[in-house]
């Protein structure tokens, strides 16, 4: 097989070019139009060293540019390594490094996902567009890198196509790679199965981090097909998964059994399509109402190292049993034993699978890639090796390969592959945690969900370890899925007469180990009652309050559909997407009634506003911020209003400690984040002003102690670079500390900074610049920071709640009012908060109130109106400093529309925040949050001063 899966694709280019062959939303493809932008692409990866075995990581919303870029990234010579912008910065590090890729596609601000840690380059699609389109539409050319016909390792023989990580028993992620002689073989064996046709339209849905995803969208492509790519907010959203099937006329659809059970939910109802089911097991009351709704089912079956799927079943209606079904052609299976020679049919024995679909291995784990992908002694061309799969099957006398479970402790939970060795490994890197195993749990539904028990090695009089002190700790370092939902805390673990861990005497969690950060709150009405009963019977949980969070209680997006069900079946009419908007029970039995929880019960203080300054209430709608508050988990926050460039109001609402339900106040302290650059840039500029410093002088002129890195070009380094961020210099860490920890200290930071561009070359954000501007402040001044930002910037603006110094230190004659930092689900951070060691770069705690001064005072320099800021460095400050970068001189500026909008974004771990002002009308808005999903308040405040707000954070 000679040709690459998009060579197979410009063959179907050339003889329909103008059929539709990607839509998604309302813009749609034709082939032609695919081809030519993914050769445009191609080009300019080829520009940017891209060849073969390069890897190129993909970080991109799903539209337009997605199937564009995977098949430019192909025809380049590359291949691509998907990146899931929801997966915590450590693990995407992880991922690049161990893949080797040294480049990133990407767009808007998801690059920022990444973290510093990465010290690759990155390619901004949006921004480069206009190049991009300047660039020849014709392939380049594919002679240069084509596959050497030398190559002796079979498993290297064919070019690499892509890298996708899974779960690793060892407590590291594995990234399987597999070839484009591979995939062709998978695509090819489905077009015939399937019978594909140009008239067939697939809907594609799945992740690009499932490989599932590719068969979605390939095969359509290579048989003349269309591909309907959801977008990133319906692939989420079963309903409009729905709508989208209806409406562009999908034929075909491949989910989860998760994924099925979801759009079950939603509607499914009786529709003409060809369905696939994929991923994990399908129970045979799936696969039986499946299939009496569907023209046709498959079920499909292959570990992620044998290529999306090795064997096929075409499920027949109302069957007997669920089976895998029968090898792809190329492929060979096998069922051995512990000593890898054949059992009988219908003896049960381990899978093996061995073909045209083996992957090469494992990445960088030439250890690992030899204990799962071994010889194959029964068949093949000689070096060919075959996967042990782990899964425990036996062939029938009819030649069907059937499942039977796993030999080992991998299991998948809604399609996703867990090794629970890996979480396990990770428990016990926390200094608190002495022994610890995680299990994979059933409800009475038979869903999986997970459970760790943890023996604590803290000693007597130290703090007890909380489990939400672990769930960060997992957090930091493991997707969503894979932190467990109950943590139990043993004194010893139970073992079995011969000492082995007994995991059959493990108790079941209650209650105290789903949720810890709430009171017990019985039901006080009828569909109270009603509802909790619903969550007793289904999740299996003992003592459920109206106030628990329904995710704490292991209610995710699968188990979720149950609880429907059964509150169907006791009368309540609880829709779908009723659950998904709601938090508690509490907002259920709102949302079913329409009312209070209790009309004669005290409301919660944390959806009251605390107190607001001036009559514009319309424009600082309660109810709407609560609402998006409540909807997202977000505890507390502060809105203040600018109108004809003057603070003209401030609200606060909710907590700033979901745990002691203290209330927010207007002087209650967020953690600014990125701001802290913006207030650092008007310093600085005060300071060039006063001649002091001057923006584009040499910056070893003020550096006492140390010079600037160099690049080898040996260019200036001045401040306009730093302020800018295109100074050159190398990414910082990433890293947190929390407040027990000694962080470095700023000299040891920049010990590690180097130059790896000529100054002004390239646009990028890097806490090395703010942490040599902070040095240099220091070294002229002779003033510590936070003096210097009070003398400069506080003092002089009135903004009596900003301090750039940590709580342990903070001024003491101000109240200390701090807002407490929580993650996605609501948790407070253990500790409160994180920090950096460089405070110009993001270690402002402020206030709304404060930001909004800061604001004014920007605008009214821009008018000529400013005693502390000239026009001259206030017009430095609001231009672009690089084309395409949106970023003055520690600024955010958008002059897209008739009026620029400036500002700043703020993300900090635990939360979020923005000021944005547009500089002609002086409106605009500052809004502060303690939770990592305040971007949603930010979104709900922009609704109502009916704006869209996107400025870039950290």
């Amino acid at each position: 097989m000679s040709r690459y899966v998009h060579e197979v694709i410009e063959a179907t280019t050339t003889s329909t070019p103008d059929a539709i062959a990607v839509q998604t939303g309302e813009a749609t493809l034709t082939y032609r139009e695919l081809d030519t932008r993914a050769n445009r692409i191609a080009h300019h990866l080829r520009a940017a060293g891209v060849g073969p075995e390069s890897v190129v990581g993909v970080l991109l919303s799903r539209g337009p540019d997605t199937l564009p870029c995977l098949l430019g990234i192909w025809k380049a010579g590359g291949s691509h390594l998907p990146l899931d912008a929801g997966l915590p910065a450590d693990r995407l590090n992880y991922m690049l490094e161990t893949s080797g890729a040294r480049l990133i596609v990407t767009e808007g601000t998801l690059a920022e996902r990444v973290g510093e840690g990465y010290e690759g380059e990155f390619i901004h699609l949006d921004r480069a567009r206009t190049e991009i389109a300047g660039l020849p539409g014709t392939a380049p050319d594919a002679s240069a890198v084509r596959d050497p016909a030398d190559v002796k390792d079979e498993g290297r023989k064919h070019r690499l196509a892509y890298t996708l990580f899974t779960s690793g028993s060892t407590g590291r992620p594995k990234g399987v790679q597999i070839g484009q002689y591979a995939l062709l073989n998978l695509l090819f064996s489905m077009r015939q199965h399937y019978g594909c046709k140009p008239e067939h339209v697939w809907l594609a849905a799945t992740p690009l981090s499932f490989d599932i995803s590719t068969a979605e969208m390939y095969l359509p492509l290579i048989s003349g097909g269309r591909v309907v790519l959801a977008d990133d907010e319906v692939s989420n959203d079963p309903a409009d998964q729905l709508k989208l099937i209806d409406n562009a006329g999908v034929t075909h659809v491949q989910a989860t059994p998760a994924g099925w059970k979801l759009l079950l939910a939603a509607g499914l109802g009786r529709r003409p399509l060809v369905g696939v089911t994929s991923g994990e097991e399908c129970s045979l009351p799936l696969a039986r109402d499946l299939r009496s709704r569907l023209d046709t089912l498959f079920n499909q079956y292959g570990p992620t190292e044998t290529t999306v799927w090795s064997h096929v079943w075409d499920v027949v209606p109302d069957p007997e049993s669920i089976v895998l079904g029968r090898p792809l052609p190329n492929y060979r299976t096998y069922v051995l034993d512990a000593a890898q020679q054949p059992v009988p049919v219908g003896v049960a024995g381990e899978v093996y699978i061995a073909g045209a679909g083996t992957a090469r291995g494992y990445v960088g784990r030439p250890g690992l890639t030899a204990e799962r992908f071994v010889p194959e002694p029964f068949g093949g061309p000689p070096g060919s090796r075959m996967y042990r799969s782990g899964d425990l099957g036996r062939f029938r006398s009819d030649g069907d390969l059937e499942f039977l479970g796993r030999i080992d402790f991998q299991v998948k939970i809604r399609g996703y592959r867990i090794e629970l060795g890996e979480i396990e490994e990770l428990l016990l890197t926390h200094p608190g945690v002495r022994d610890a195993v995680v299990v994979a749990r059933e409800d009475a539904n038979g869903e999986k969900w997970l459970a760790a028990y943890v023996v604590s090695d803290r000693p007597d009089g130290e703090a007890e370890l909380d489990q939400a002190e672990l769930r960060d700790h997992l957090a930091a370092s493991l997707p969503s899925y894979m932190v467990p939902a109950a943590f139990m805390m043993l004194a010893a673990m139970p073992l079995s007469p011969t000492g082995k861990l007994d995991r059959t005497a493990l108790p079941a969690p209650g209650r105290t180990a789903l949720v810890t950060d709430r009171e017990y709150v019985a039901p006080r009405n009828r569909t109270e009652q009603l509802l909790v009963d619903t969550c007793v019977e289904v999740l299996g949980v003992a003592e459920v309050g109206v106030r628990d969070r329904l995710t704490d209680l292991g209610a995710d997006s699968m188990r979720i559909v149950h609880v429907m069900t059964a509150a169907r079946r006791a009368g309540l009419e609880l829709t779908l997407r009723m659950l998904l908007d709601s938090e508690t029970i509490e907002d259920l039995a709102v949302a079913l009634d329409g009312g209070t929880p209790n009309e004669g019960d005290e409301s919660d203080e944390g959806a009251t506003p605390v107190k607001f300054t001036t009559a514009s209430r319309s424009a600082l709608s309660a109810p709407e911020v609560a609402e998006a508050m409540v909807t997202h988990g977000v505890p507390g926050a502060v809105v203040a209003l600018l109108r004809d460039g003057q603070l003209v109001g401030v609200q606060a609402y909710g907590t700033r400690n979901a745990e002691t339900g203290a209330p927010v106040t207007l002087r209650t302290r967020f953690q600014a984040g990125s701001i802290s650059k913006h207030v650092t840039a008007f310093a600085v500029l005060r300071l060039v002003d006063q001649g002091v410093l001057d923006l584009d002088a040499d910056i070893d002129g003020y550096l006492s102690d140390r010079k600037a890195p160099r690049a080898i070009g040996g260019s200036l380094l001045t401040l306009r670079h730093l302020l800018s961020n295109t100074a050159g210099l190398s990414q910082t860490s990433s890293a947190w500390w929390r407040p027990d920890e000694t962080m470095p200290e700023l000299s040891a930071v920049l010990d590690d900074v180097w130059a790896e561009h000529e100054p002004g070359a390239f646009f990028r954000k890097a806490g090395s610049q703010w942490a040599m501007v902070e040095q240099l402040l220091l070294d002229v001044t002779g003033h510590e920071f936070q003096e210097l930002a009070a003398e400069l910037v506080f003092r002089p603006l009135g903004m009596r709640d900003s301090t750039f110094l940590p709580p342990p230190v903070m001024d003491r004659s101000v109240p200390q009012d701090l807002a407490v930092g929580h993650d996605q689900q609501a948790r407070g951070l253990l500790g409160g908060y994180r920090l950096r060691p460089v405070h110009a770069g993001s270690g402002l705690w402020s206030t709304p109130a404060d930001l909004a001064q800061l604001a004014v005072e920007i605008r009214q320099a821009h008018l000529g109106l400013s005693g502390l800021l000239s026009a001259t460095s206030v017009g430095a400050m609001l231009t672009e400093a690089f084309p395409g970068s949106f970023y003055g001189l520690g600024t955010v500026v958008d002059g897209s529309s008739a009026d620029p909008d400036v500002g700043h974004g703020g993300q900090t771990a635990g939360y979020r925040a923005l000021t944005s002002m547009q500089l002609g009308s002086g409106n605009g808005c500052v809004v502060m949050t303690n939770s990592d999903n305040g971007k949603q308040v930010h979104k709900a405040v922009a609704a109502l001063l009916g704006r869209e707000l996107e400025v870039a954070a950290d």
